[in-house]
């Protein structure tokens, strides 16, 4: 499918790294324009933090970038300058939408605040994503999506055990999940607002508090006991045995998550212990637990003598959960769901040359969205001060000159 179920809305998008591309990136997939504003004095750090392709550092080479910015327009433009700032107003007073997830203070020292903006663009919808939000005795404070999640608790829930050392989910939550999708609805919402009322609105998205959706059922667990949860790793609190166990091969695993009677009776079977189906203590998920360690032993000695793919496919055979612990190669080259999605994605770019690309990981009426490459760095610089403001070459180049357009 074409992207054009939001053909007709414009960002300016001054958001970097992470969440905030990835929350604007929704949006340029699905036929918005998402115009980037990025500068050679301070760029998209994570143009510059790769991995690169084929292992060759560049300011177009980096996969984390690719992957975040599909579909969008980089323009060049030194919104410290005051002649950038002017452009930046004039980009916005013909944008639906403009976008940054920087900390409080960074708009205001742009002269791009709320109040600024919508004096030229009284309809506007404005995105914030600080990390503490604009506003409260934490709004000060600076902090990346590792920073999130331990300050929400994510890091506390990724460990092994209580008194071991978290793991934490990397990025992946804090800047993948909840808060870019947050913000996309957010602005979703705003502007099916405005589309009724003709009225703008400010978002001031908390990333702090977007994550806290993740960990509530903690949080509502910790107020009502006065004590820390536990983090049981890939354990269950009520099942068992539900763990990652070691399989035949160079780390090799297969996730085996028990959670009905019949599926125990079923995995037992499976793995020729009939002495464990038939003992009274363990007919009740309460008794598995108590259990645990001896179930897990149990069921780790079967799948060390087989493959992940072997151990996971008899297992689902048998009814039991099941499924073998993938990696990024396993994904992308045999994982039968993700093929039959049609998931993947190759984009040719003119520096990586063909790259494969993650899809979205919904549809709209059932339809893949095909996607479009990310930008070369100030690639669409000249088209939109053309096109979109009306600019002479000749007025390009005086700002080229003046070091507006670096």
């Amino acid at each position: 499918m074409k992207p054009d179920f939001l053909k007709g809305i414009r960002f300016t998008d001054l958001t970097w790294a992470g969440a905030g591309p990835f929350g604007t990136k929704v949006f340029s997939d699905f036929g918005a324009e998402v115009l980037k504003i990025e500068s050679m004095s301070r760029p998209d750090p994570v143009r510059r933090g790769g991995p690169f392709r084929d292992g060759i550092a560049g300011t177009n080479r980096s996969g984390y970038f690719a992957s975040r910015n599909t579909g969008k327009k980089s323009l060049s433009l030194d919104l410290k300058n005051p002649e950038g700032r002017e452009i930046a107003l004039k980009l916005i007073a013909q944008s639906d939408v403009v976008s940054n997830n920087f900390g409080p203070g960074a708009m205001e020292r742009l002269g791009l605040t709320y109040d600024e903006v919508r004096a030229v663009k009284p309809d506007i919808i404005y995105l914030s994503m600080p990390m503490y939000g604009e506003a409260g005795p934490l709004s000060t404070l600076l902090g990346v999506g590792m920073t999130i999640a331990a300050v929400t608790g994510m890091m506390w829930m990724t460990g092994y055990g209580n008194g071991e050392k978290p793991l934490g989910p990397g990025t992946h939550y804090p800047d993948h999940a909840a808060n870019p999708y947050h913000a996309a609805f957010a602005v979703l919402a705003a502007l099916r607002h405005r589309r009724h009322t003709g009225r703008g609105m400010k978002i001031d998205l908390s990333q702090v508090e977007s994550t806290a959706n993740f960990v509530g059922a903690s949080l509502l667990e910790a107020s009502q006991t006065d004590a820390e949860p536990e983090h049981p790793g890939n354990r269950s609190r009520a099942d068992a045995p539900h763990n990652v166990f070691r399989c035949n091969g160079e780390d090799s695993w297969c996730a085996v998550a028990v959670e009905a009677d019949g599926e125990w009776i079923a995995l037992a079977a499976t793995i020729g212990r009939q002495d464990l189906a038939g003992r009274a203590d363990l007919r009740t998920a309460a008794g598995r637990l108590a259990a645990r360690d001896e179930l897990e032993a149990a069921v780790g000695a079967w799948c060390a003598g087989r493959s992940a793919t072997e151990a996971a496919g008899i297992l689902q055979n048998a009814g039991v959960p099941a499924a073998r612990v993938a990696s990024s190669r396993d994904l992308v080259e045999d994982d039968p769901q993700l093929a039959a999605r049609d998931y993947w994605q190759q984009v040719d770019h003119p520096e990586m040359g063909p790259a494969l690309f993650t899809s979205p990981p919904f549809r709209i009426d059932g339809e893949r969205v095909e996607l479009s490459r990310p930008p070369l760095f100030g690639e669409h610089t000249q088209e939109v001060l053309s096109g979109l403001l009306g600019l002479t070459q000749a007025e390009i180049t005086a700002l080229a000159e003046r070091k507006i357009l670096a």
